[in-house]
């Protein structure tokens, strides 16, 4: 029976949303984010589900403005009640989150069933800010290396143990890979993303959309083969790391998460957001229209398992989609070119297309130019300096004019460079509607407002510079138009290596109250007091006693795990208030017993050797450690004098320790031995009487 690889599970639609948990718990990775639950994120319109393609929208709030003392912007956080170890991952992605200053998304993976990084931690997409290459990255307990060879991304750091910083190992996109991320990976109209993991190696791969393989398109048809992909991105295993060591038990994930220990750690400093604002959560806070492009956008995620090809059903992607039974080797109009079938298997297939929207037109490249999609500015691209308007104008001409720019941005017969994107943002691409000046078949920009757009370009432009011009003019352009922008990404640099996001498992914890539990602790305390017999020195004494205390019953548990998730309980230790003795100070009088022969001096002792009042009927020991020596007065305590009060009802908020009283050895011992030699005085008296 031939082998190879065949659909187990797929995730689209509302299958997608069903096979997937919202976590609504506070971000491990210290973001300034808000996650919602389901019904939240559906309430707020943060998730939606497209009619006509089935697509996933997951997005986060555009429309609020917050203040940084606020928990932070709402946002989704989803991750797969399934785990796998092993499997061939293929996640047809249009659009992922613009590169936007503050923002953090992910797709990734991790063993949400233990502390990490046990089990490993995987990033197939990843990124902050205005990054424009992805990042792969993986975090593992020690031991493990990432291979020297057999990719073509860039490696950076090579160790996937936690280390320092807690980067892990990582790889970034290849500079031929123009469209791996944020906005050109948006232009583009996204691509996929392929993982193919087994006992050997974690190989991941990236395809814009231009230029899937066929295996891909039609692997429900044929299976898709990964060993005709050509090299990797990345690669992660090997000899230096076998995957089953380090990597098991993993969940999919998808968040986007804003600042935190990477967007924020970073602001400034591998990015010129500090341009925009002082700090990551303050930009994040105030500028809500930033993010209306600060969503992912699904087709759908596959997993295949390597096996014996057999017969097998795949149900449409939802109800309304028309299907259609076919053999893969008896339907010539299924076969991708290129792809002779080796097996015959019976399927269903569905109509349904991926997703097909915008109106750009313009070539993804142009020399070392890429393509980054429709811009928009609310102060009217300060950054952005006119270079040329002339009836000829279109994309190829404005980045021919920007040569020596990173940025060209063109909007009708005028164009624009810059070297930094300031506060240009990308919009949606269908915005960008203007034929450009020379090639009607090409978009040169668009109008922000609508009922502007049948206004000549003259009106929208207001420029002064003669047809045919090419002289720089250091202007802001209108608020009201936009851009169609290309960037030079073949010096892009390296993205910033990530921390790792999953830590302790996160799924929410349930509380739990157990019963409170007594603890009984001895204590001993040494202290410094006046000598009984020698009023002239000071000693140490031991003050023995034990602590009675109750300890919080409240217990974390995870919830039950679909995918044999193991329990976790922990309990709060006791705090250092519970096992503390309560100590005093008070003014003594001796006989020049001081460090400087002072005959008042300050002593810190414990309460209860001060109070008559007994709260516990526990007993307690005061033992002299060292006598007849003078010592300069040590202070073991602080605190102002007070007297014990009863019992107060234990909390785990004010649980204090219950102390006795214990007289100290020193002045009970002299009081009783001074009434013990009177009495025997009187009665030897009262006996000789008696007998004259």
């Amino acid at each position: 029976m031939a082998l190879g690889y065949s659909l187990t599970t797929h995730y689209g639609g509302q299958g997608l949303l069903d096979s997937f948990s919202f976590f609504t718990g506070k971000d491990p990775s210290n973001g300034f984010v808000d996650y919602q639950s389901k019904e939240d994120a559906l309430a707020k319109n943060l998730v939606s589900i497209g009619h006509d393609y089935n697509n996933v929208r997951l997005g986060v709030d555009s429309n609020t403005t917050y203040s940084t003392s606020d928990k932070g912007r709402p946002s989704v956080r989803l991750t797969s009640h399934d785990t796998f170890t092993h499997g061939l991952f293929i996640a047809d992605i249009y659009h992922m989150p613009a590169s936007t200053c503050g923002t953090w998304p992910a797709f990734w993976a991790f063993n949400n069933q233990d502390d990490g990084p046990r089990g490993g931690e995987l990033e197939i997409i990843g990124g902050a800010n205005t990054a424009q290459r992805n990042l792969f990255s993986a975090h593992t307990t020690e031991g493990c290396h990432a291979p020297d060879a057999g990719f073509t991304g860039e490696q950076g750091s090579t160790d996937c143990s936690p280390g320092r910083d807690n980067i892990g190992c990582n790889y970034a996109s290849p500079t031929s890979d123009i469209n791996s991320y944020g906005d050109a990976f948006n232009a583009e109209g996204g691509g996929v993303y392929a993982l193919e993991w087994d006992s050997q190696d974690l190989k991941l791969w990236h395809f814009p959309r231009s230029a899937i393989p066929d295996d891909i398109v039609y692997g429900h048809v044929v299976g898709p083969d990964p060993s005709s992909w050509g090299p990797p991105a990345a690669v992660f295993g090997g000899s230096s790391c076998s995957p089953d060591k380090y990597f098991f038990n993993l969940s999919l994930v998808l968040n986007i998460n804003f600042c935190g220990d990477y967007a924020g750690n970073i602001w400034g400093i591998a990015d010129q957001c500090n341009l925009l604002a002082p700090t990551c959560e303050e930009f994040v806070a105030n500028n809500p229209d930033s993010f209306q492009e600060a969503y992912w956008d699904i087709n759908y995620i596959d997993v295949y398992q390597w096996g014996p090809l057999t017969n097998m059903t795949i149900p449409p992607l939802h109800s309304d989609s028309a299907s259609l039974v076919a053999s893969s080797t008896s339907s010539g109009a299924l076969n991708p070119t290129g792809v002779t079938p080796t097996h015959t298997r019976t399927i269903t297939l569905s109509t349904v297309q991926p997703t097909v929207t915008g109106s750009l037109m313009d070539p993804a490249n142009i020399n070392d130019y890429t393509l980054l999609g429709c811009f928009a500015s609310d102060a009217g691209y300060p950054s952005f300096s006119q270079v040329a308007s002339h009836p000829d104008m279109d994309s190829e001409a404005c980045v021919g004019s920007c040569v020596g720019h990173k940025y060209a941005g063109v909007h009708g017969d005028t164009c624009y460079c810059a070297d930094i994107l300031n506060d240009a943002r990308a919009v949606d691409n269908a915005l960008c509607d203007v034929p450009c000046s020379s090639n009607e078949h090409e978009v040169c920009g668009g109008r922000v407002d609508s009922t502007e757009r049948q206004g000549p370009l003259s009106l929208m432009l207001n420029s002064t510079l003669p047809a045919n011009s090419s002289r720089i003019r250091h202007r802001d352009t209108p608020t009201n138009i936009l851009l169609t922008v290309y960037g030079n990404m073949a010096h892009e640099p390296i993205p910033a290596a990530a921390p790792a996001m999953g830590g302790t498992p996160m799924n929410n914890y349930s509380t739990i109250q157990l019963p409170n539990t007594t603890v009984k602790t001895a204590i001993t305390v040494t202290y410094t007091t006046i000598c009984s017999t020698n009023p002239a020195s000071l000693v140490e004494v031991e003050y023995s006693t034990t602590v009675t205390y109750e300890e919080c019953g409240c217990t974390k548990s995870r919830p039950h795990h679909p995918v044999g998730t193991a329990s976790l309980t922990t309990t709060t230790p006791a705090s250092a208030a519970m096992t503390h003795v309560p100590m005093t100070t008070y003014a003594e009088t001796c006989h020049a017993c001081g460090a400087h022969g002072e005959s008042t001096v300050t002593l810190t002792v414990p309460v209860a050797v001060v109070t008559k009042v007994t709260t516990s009927t526990e007993v307690h020991t005061v033992v002299p450690v060292i006598s007849n020596a003078t010592y300069t007065t040590r202070t073991f305590g602080t605190g102002a004098l007070s007297t014990p009060s009863p019992k107060p009802t234990i909390s785990p908020g004010n649980a204090m320790p219950v102390l006795s009283e214990a007289p100290a050895r020193g002045v009970t011992a002299t009081t009783l031995q001074t009434l013990g030699w009177g009495v025997a005085i009187w009665f030897g008296l009262f006996g000789f009487m008696l007998v004259l």
